[in-house]
């Protein structure tokens, strides 16, 4: 019988937590589950590719690596592309889930300036080694070296929990709506807010507790002021 996965609401993190602490709890979610479901471009610079990889941490900066073989095709859209996205889900109570989404950077490493980082691939995945124990050299490193990420959680109540943040001198990436100073305080937003996470503070404006946000975008839709910054809408500044 598989055992029954119910985490503590955003794995244990709360609203307070710092991007070291979110960083760290879900980067030991990612190494606790396996594979992860990474995106990368073709080489036609258009079409987006996926496959199943698993992440490792190497070395002391808990920065991950994967390891590819020169032949594939990830390799090559890794090198002409060099950056990637990706995603781990786990089933939690009533199939509700748990998730981390990762975008990152990567270098390739190269193994004669680091055989370490090599030598311990190859104490982590014996497996590996033995299907490659021909030629080691067809197999290549590369580091997710900067990017950002996102831990995002239904639990057992249905209410969303999410939190994000950067690493490798990442940034998070930022809330999808916000608040802005047009804001006159008619409250159609927190009226209009699915998980009712809109609330008014002591200047008199509303603000977006996005922890429990869906970024479903009705407040912005509602606001009658155009006071609500849609910052992934079509024509929004970066």
């Amino acid at each position: 019988m598989t055992e029954l996965f119910d985490p503590a609401p955003a794995l244990g993190l709360t609203r307070e937590s710092s991007n070291e602490e979110i960083c760290k709890t879900a980067f030991d979610f990612v190494q606790q589950v396996g594979y992860m479901v990474i995106g990368t471009t073709a080489l036609d610079g258009v079409t987006l590719t996926s496959r199943g990889l698993e992440l490792h941490r190497l070395d002391d900066s808990g920065l991950f690596y994967l390891g590819v073989a020169k032949g594939k095709p990830v390799y090559f859209e890794l090198l002409q592309h060099p950056y990637l996205v990706g995603t781990l889900v786990r089933t939690t109570v009533k199939r509700l889930s748990a998730s981390v989404r990762i975008s990152a950077h990567v270098t390739p490493v190269d193994p004669r300036e680091h055989p370490a980082l090599y030598r311990r691939y190859w104490e982590l995945n014996p497996g590996t080694k033995a299907l490659y124990r021909k030629d080691l050299d067809m197999f290549r490193l590369f580091l997710l070296d900067s990017g950002d990420g996102e831990v995002f959680h239904l639990p057992e109540d249905d209410e969303v929990c999410r939190l994000r943040f950067g690493f490798g001198g990442g940034k998070p990436r930022p809330w999808a709506f916000a608040i802005t100073d047009r804001c006159i305080g008619c409250g159609a937003c927190a009226q209009a807010c699915m998980e009712e996470v809109i609330h008014p503070g002591e200047d008199g404006r509303y603000h977006i507790d996005h922890f429990g946000c869906l970024e479903c975008g009705r407040c912005y839709f509602t606001c009658p002021q155009g006071a609500i910054e849609g910052r992934q809408m079509p024509g929004a500044a970066e």
